[in-house]
């Protein structure tokens, strides 16, 4: 059976950078509680006109760049995103539009921040079979327009924020590089430590919206700290282990560990916790908060430009998200 391999990567990240100082001036916070608690000292916000397949596209258009593929030789997109330019259609629709590919499959996946890893699975199986050739993923959020810098919104306002990475898929034709394997898991029990009420079907009620929906909150965020934090540290630290054993390798065989890029003392954490050396990792999140989806895209381009990740290179990729759901991706550079 043919092989798969990563044949491009792009970003795009909006030139406004909000500092924790900026931050500041939205809600009652600190610097200094936001770094001790983050470790996120700035991100970037979009400006009012630029949607989630905005992003997405100018992202997209860097991949296929980077890969030397035109447009029209992409044979199936897939979108990842909390952050949609509306309810519906799937926002694939309008980031397929915008990049003129007409008539090719679209999927949208709500995957949260494990969504490069699910897509990446999901791409691999197509290639892999022969259904398409060249499969393009795209994670965009606009996570500035879900701010809520209420008491009971802050713990997550304060790690916002936008931007969006695209990977390309294709055969691997002989090359020594491809994907390794994808490992996914879920957990819905957990469902609502880290969830938005509505609007939503599971109201008891018929309409959609209500006022007391916006006036209490139930269309903003809302988190359980601790247990997202606990469960992120349990489930990433599982990630990488269950990887490793699954392909028979150690640490050591590693040469980049790329995770979701969180919260730094979550990170620091899955470190301690699998023993995986600092300068085999590729942290982002001080520079640009937690992007959901956005982040894990963004920290493996930006990891291959930086020279941290080389053309032979095994990457392992893992994940954590709302829902719960995690995983992992080992890739072969």
């Amino acid at each position: 059976m043919p092989g798969s391999r990563i044949i491009g990567t792009g970003i795009y990240l909006p030139p406004k950078v909000v500092t924790n100082f900026d931050v500041m001036q939205m809600m009652e916070t600190s610097d200094e509680f936001i770094v001790e608690r983050t470790g996120v000292r700035c991100r970037r916000h979009a400006e009012a006109e630029w949607s989630a397949s905005d992003l997405g596209a100018a992202a997209c258009r860097a991949a296929l760049e980077d890969a030397g593929i035109e447009p029209q030789d992409v044979d199936m997109l897939i979108m990842n995103t909390i952050t949609p330019d509306h309810s519906d259609p799937g926002c694939v629709c309008f980031l397929q539009a915008k990049l003129g590919m007409p008539g090719i499959a679209a999927l949208d996946i709500r995957q949260q921040c494990t969504g490069l890893v699910y897509g990446l699975a999901i791409a691999d199986h197509f290639v892999r079979a022969g259904t398409y050739r060249h499969v393009l993923i795209c994670c965009s959020e606009v996570l500035s327009t879900r701010i809520d810098g209420s008491y009971e919104g802050r713990n997550i306002a304060i790690l916002l924020g936008d931007g969006a990475g695209a990977v390309l898929v294709g055969p691997s034709d002989g090359s020594p590089a491809g994907i390794v394997s994808t490992i996914l898991h879920a957990d819905g029990t957990l469902a609502k430590a880290l969830y938005t009420a509505a609007p939503g079907s599971a109201l008891g009620r018929k309409q959609h919206i209500t006022h007391e929906d916006i006036d209490t909150g139930r269309i903003h965020f809302r988190m359980e700290g601790k247990t997202v934090f606990d469960n992120g540290v349990q489930r990433m630290s599982e990630a990488v282990h269950e990887a490793l054993n699954r392909n028979h390798l150690s640490i050591d065989d590693i040469d980049v560990l790329v995770p979701h890029q969180a919260n730094l003392r979550m990170l620091e954490a899955i470190l301690e916790r699998t023993g995986f050396p600092r300068n085999k990792v590729y942290i982002n999140v001080e520079q640009y908060g937690n992007i959901a989806s956005a982040s894990l895209p963004i920290a493996l381009h930006e990891a291959r430009h930086a020279g941290m990740v080389r053309p032979g290179s095994l990457v392992l990729l893992v994940a954590f998200g709302s829902g719960f759901v995690w995983g992992s991706a080992l890739v072969r550079m």
